[in-house]
């Protein structure tokens, strides 16, 4: 009896199901498995062309690089999620709960590990409003060293990895690329169902280079209730326009206590955010932006609390929130800001500040302003160089 896929008889163990030998694909063997199973996957010449559902305990895991290619999306199959209004055309879709005609609901929470991928997106414009290679929603579990390419780009709204719900993963060492919307989400409701954690750890996103067509690509999102740490991920080429401050490399917004620590942002609209419009939640506070490189952006790093007439529901505040020892510069100096800390205030009903925020030690070149400071109690010290 031969050894399956890995690293010779101690690890054919780990292997409760492989496809293609056991089960022709992926789904099938997904189907075959059963709850806390490990489903290895060859790599082969050609694609798995197939939409993967799993909703049980599983390691899904790839050996010798398989690729999973989206399907049409006259043959992909949609779903809704109760955390999120929008339809939805995953081309892997963990979830805990119950699902029946596409709609997902229930409180169940499920295991599951994604490893070993590359997820095609084939370039294609879902017919679901929105589009992730990887969907988890109330799953615990990692996605790590996969690689999301092609997803597409061309306006609807097309994502690398999303969690939603009452999640808690790792998400690790993946490379995503070429999506219009958002490369990696950690995104709750603004408290009505439970918010997912994350711990988002030397992830390389890219955007798709140029400038964006009907959205604002955001690298990573920490956002609308959800916690956790992004740490030690190489960001590039998120831009909406050449003066906008839209699309960013990294993001948190209406989430409290995020750490974005050791991260490399390069050519975005604004290299970190920190934002609240008072839409889901009233605030944004207590995030760390310590020990980051920012290069190439018209905001090296934004806390902007904002309220927009008709899309506000609370008042709108960023606060104590600590830009400490980063490194942010732009070498083709214009009329960008290293740090801006704003309020905005477009709605009569509702107030946005900024306050009791820590700028301190960190170096800004090139910019026309260094610090655009505004709000009350925020603390500035010395710039370097």
């Amino acid at each position: 009896m031969s050894a399956r896929p890995g690293q010779g008889k101690s690890e054919a163990k780990r292997c409760d199901v492989v496809v293609p030998d056991d089960e022709s694909t992926i789904q099938d063997g997904v189907d075959a498995a059963d709850p806390g199973d490990t489903v290895c996957v060859e790599g082969s010449e050609s694609p798995y062309t197939e939409q993967v559902i799993v909703n049980k305990d599983l390691n899904l895991k790839g050996v010798n690089d398989p690729t999973i290619q989206a399907v049409s999306p006259e043959s992909s199959a949609t779903f809704t999620v109760p955390e999120s209004g929008p339809n939805w055309e995953p081309i892997v879709f963990a979830f805990g709960g119950t699902e029946s005609g596409g709609n997902v609901s229930g409180s169940g929470v499920v295991d599951v590990d994604v490893s070993g991928f590359t997820i095609d997106g084939n370039g294609s414009q879902p017919s679901a409003r929105r589009k992730p290679a990887i969907l988890f929603r109330n799953v615990d579990g990692s996605i790590s060293d996969n690689t999301m390419t092609n997803i597409g780009v061309g306006g609807k709204e097309t994502f690398g990895i999303l969690a939603y719900g009452d999640s808690d993963v790792n998400v690790s060492s993946n490379t995503v690329r070429e999506y219009e919307r958002g490369g990696i989400g950690i995104i709750g409701d603004g408290g009505a169902h439970p918010s997912p954690t994350a711990d988002i750890r030397d992830n390389m996103v890219t955007g798709s280079t140029g400038i964006g067509e009907a959205w604002g690509p955001n690298g990573i999102q920490i956002g609308y209730g959800a916690t956790g740490n992004i740490i030690g991920n190489e960001v590039s080429d998120n831009r909406y326009a050449e003066d906008a401050f839209t699309a960013s490399g990294i993001i948190v917004f209406e989430s409290d206590g995020v750490q974005i620590r050791g991260n490399t942002v390069t050519n975005s609209d604004v290299g970190i955010a920190c934002g609240s419009w008072g839409w889901f939640r009233p605030t944004a506070e207590n995030t760390q932006v310590v020990k980051n490189e920012v290069r190439e952006a018209n905001a090296g790093v934004l806390l902007r609390a904002v309220t927009y007439d008709g899309y506000t529901n609370y008042d709108s505040s960023v606060s104590n929130t600590k830009v400490i020892n980063n490194t942010i510069s732009d070498p083709d100096p214009d009329d960008g800001t290293g740090v801006a800390v704003e309020a905005l205030d477009h709605d009569p009903d509702y107030d946005s500040t900024v306050d009791n925020n820590k700028v301190i030690r960190n170096s800004i070149t090139g910019f026309d302003n260094q610090i655009l400071e505004g709000g009350t109690g925020t603390k500035i010290q010395a710039i370097e160089p």
